[in-house]
């Protein structure tokens, strides 16, 4: 429907079916705004950004001349970016006072990578593009491409692969089918044990962040995973900051502290991320992007060992009994859980192995 409007409005100007193609393959779609008697206002909004006005709401002539090659629109302001050396650069910026206001009120959440990552469609958003057409890419995993052109003609498609199984996953409750659907349990645990869903990754831990943007995740010779420290003059980190404001992801909401569904195996690896999981559609899938507080880049030389050890954030199957349980189930059913990793200190060792 919104496609629909959209190609009829572009062929009423008199645009290429070529030029529709791509501007509904790059995600481009009419909203209307108003009713209740007052006349319906349409603008061209982008499926990136949902609904957010400077970044999805264009005027339809000016987004033809856009598109044409004839009009530019007005810039937004650029990100608030930071280079870092060492750790005491990154207490810096988050002492400055606004940001500790938002910390306090558990507003601020962060997210680490060790690189930025961009994409490119073939119509460019207006004002997130940068010059070569480029814009930041900070989707949840399951709307990710690897594509030359990011396109809306892909179908993203969540595996939910563990409601299969949650009798052994929780076995002293009979009810869990039935108590599923009124939990996120389960959401989570997928995203951050097999597969990845339309939530987005962040932390309301600093730590967390600079984790993420420090150790590579990699697999050995016997396809085991593990992460291991960037060397020191090789860092291409990146830390962001949100303070997501409509709508609000506040710690006291956000934070995962507790579960409601598995309560024999506990799923520590995500308590000990201090792990928030916001979820996006695939109208908004790029939207975080709007809420960035701040961007701090890793400098080469960033010098600073963390607080935070892969063995401590991937805890083995004596520390996490959740994901211990996985890799029993995994043995059973390889095909269904096939996504589930296992790393190379997942196991412990008995005495005939050490």
């Amino acid at each position: 429907m919104f496609e629909e409007r959209l190609v009829e409005l572009l062929r009423e100007r008199k645009v290429s079916e070529e030029l529709i193609e791509k501007v509904v393959d790059s995600g481009y779609i009419i909203r209307s705004f108003g009713g209740f008697g007052a006349a319906p206002w349409e603008v061209v909004s982008d499926s990136m950004y949902g609904n957010k006005g400077q970044s999805s709401c264009f005027d339809i002539d000016k987004f033809v001349e856009y598109i044409l090659g004839n009009y530019n629109f007005p810039e937004l302001p650029p990100f608030v970016e930071y280079t870092v050396k060492n750790h005491k650069e990154i207490e810096d910026i988050l002492s400055e006072p606004r940001r500790q206001h938002y910390i306090s009120e558990g507003r601020m959440s962060f997210r680490g990578q060790t690189s930025q990552y961009t994409f490119q469609r073939k119509i460019p958003n207006p004002v997130r593009s940068d010059k070569n057409g480029k814009e930041i890419s900070i989707f949840p995993g399951v709307f990710r491409q690897i594509s030359d052109f990011y396109s809306f003609k892909t179908e993203h498609k969540e595996e939910r692969s563990l409601k299969h199984l949650l009798h052994e996953l929780e076995p002293n409750n009979p009810d869990i089918y039935l108590d599923s659907s009124f939990a996120y349990d389960i959401m989570r645990v997928e995203q951050h044990y097999a597969t990845q869903t339309s939530g987005l990754d962040i932390s309301f831990d600093i730590e967390t962040a600079i984790f993420f943007a420090t150790y590579k995740f990699q697999f050995n010779s016997e396809g085991r995973a593990y992460h291991s420290k960037i060397k020191k003059g090789d860092h291409k980190g990146v830390i962001y900051g949100f303070c997501f404001r409509d709508p609000p992801v506040m710690k006291t909401e956000f934070l995962i502290k507790k579960f409601d569904l598995f309560k024999t195996y506990k799923p520590e690896r995500i308590l000990r991320q201090n792990c928030g999981l916001p979820l996006f559609s695939e109208y908004d899938r790029n939207i975080a992007i709007t809420d960035l507080d701040f961007i701090i880049h890793l400098d080469k030389n960033f010098d600073y060992e963390g607080e935070r050890t892969p063995d401590y954030m991937f805890p083995n199957v004596e520390e996490d009994t959740f994901y211990g349980k996985l890799l029993e189930l995994k043995d059973k059913h390889p095909k269904l859980l096939k996504n589930i990793v296992e790393y190379e200190n997942s196991r412990v060792l008995d005495d005939n192995e050490i």
